[in-house]
């Protein structure tokens, strides 16, 4: 009777075991990511390190709570628009880049043991040699790798689709991928329309005396651009986000319509350029067509270039073209910090990032305005003053 009841114990372990098994199986799934590898991953994802700025940011406008490290500490210039649970996280750095990276196998296995990692996300442009470096880790580790291509703009809706699949966050991969599709579409039939006309332009990067650095046509860096615009400087030569060194002999020899300027902190470049006795027979400053790229939390013309270049466009677009892209800039812009950034956008805050990106916001124009009230009280002085005159004459 004994042996019976010990065995009657046993089925029912086994039983509970199977079923826990099942329902175990059951909670994985498998996925194909762009580089063709399938990917097991839990049901519900809920713990991503990415693997590198790109990865860091294409996430944090999915879901900010997926991170669980990030890939690059943010600036003090960017915290304010941070989730600030995302200031306290481990940084793992880059997977690929040129940077120092601390994401190899040993610092991988310590990290995976405290936070449980799901999925490291790749996101960006395919490398030959991804599919065996992923599979290499993956054996070191453990530590599921698994790639989204977002290179180009034309990748980016279909990158939300699939990053919502991947992640479990399929409404808002769908919301981002209508987003980013709509404004495309927008922007095909906008340059269609504009076809061979488009304002001509260059995007410096750097000025240093004599030295411009410029992004050169068709450079990755200069996708927005060279849409949008005719970009003169040569093809580019450099892969670097800080383009290609030119004189100032070579700018005035380019004569663009449009100037755009990267930012730094003091508005240095922007403010050269406008004050440079060198720059002032270019046909941009003359017309007033110089604007500095607003910064925050990122460079909207990449730095790194990833899917707030699309902020460029749609400021671009509309500073160009404003006939063809007939729509209120700032209602734009707040509606994508919103969108990928989870940030709502005061107008204060609207009106400094954009500080030199309107047009007639050149500092040397700027007047400081007489109040009203000032106005008033010195006529009521010169009124008063003709009066009296007027008592005492004899």
């Amino acid at each position: 009777m004994k042996i019976c009841g010990e065995i009657l114990i046993v089925l029912v372990l086994l039983t509970v075991a199977a079923f826990s098994g099942a329902a175990a199986a059951e909670e994985m799934r498998t996925f194909v990511d762009d580089i063709g590898r399938e990917v097991t991953l839990p049901a519900a994802v809920d713990a991503v390190s990415p693997s590198g700025p790109l990865a860091q940011i294409v996430l944090y406008s999915l879901d900010p709570d997926l991170l669980v490290s990030i890939a690059r500490e943010f600036s003090e210039s960017q915290k304010k628009y941070i989730d600030p649970r995302l200031l306290t996280l481990p940084v793992t750095g880059n997977f690929y880049g040129s940077k120092a990276s601390t994401m190899n196998a040993e610092s991988i296995m310590a990290m995976d043991k405290e936070l449980h990692i799901d999925v490291v996300l790749d996101v960006g442009e395919v490398k030959d040699t991804m599919e065996s470096d992923f599979d290499d880790i993956f054996r070191k580790t453990n530590v599921t790798f698994a790639f989204v291509t977002q290179n180009t703009l034309d990748d980016i809706p279909g990158s939300y689709l699939k990053l919502g699949r991947l992640l479990s966050r399929e409404e808002q991969g769908q919301r981002l991928s209508n987003y980013t599709s709509l404004l495309l579409a927008e922007f095909a039939a906008g340059m269609a329309k504009i076809g061979d006309n488009k304002k001509s332009l260059i995007y410096v990067t750097a000025v240093d005396g004599n030295s411009v650095s410029m992004m050169g046509k068709g450079s990755y860096h200069a996708e927005v651009i060279d849409y949008v615009g005719n970009n003169v400087v040569p093809s580019a030569v450099s892969g670097s986000g800080r383009g290609d060194d030119y004189t100032m002999e070579d700018v005035l020899r380019m004569n663009p319509d449009f100037i755009i300027v990267s930012s730094t902190t003091d508005h240095a470049y922007y403010k050269k350029i406008l004050s440079d006795p060198m720059w002032q027979s270019l046909s941009a400053v003359k017309n007033g067509n110089v604007y500095e790229a607003p910064n925050g939390p990122y460079n909207w013309m990449g730095g790194p270039p990833s899917v707030h270049r699309l902020l460029s466009l749609i400021w671009l677009g509309n500073l160009m073209y404003p006939d063809v892209f007939d729509y209120s800039i700032d209602s734009r812009v707040k509606e994508f910090y919103s969108l990928f950034f989870h940030y709502e956008l005061t107008d204060a805050e609207l009106n400094e990032l954009m500080v030199y990106a309107k047009p007639h916001a050149s500092p040397t124009t700027t007047q400081t305005p007489v109040p009203i009230a000032g106005i008033c009280a010195g006529v009521s002085v010169v009124v008063l003053g003709l009066s009296f005159r007027r008592t005492c004459r004899p």
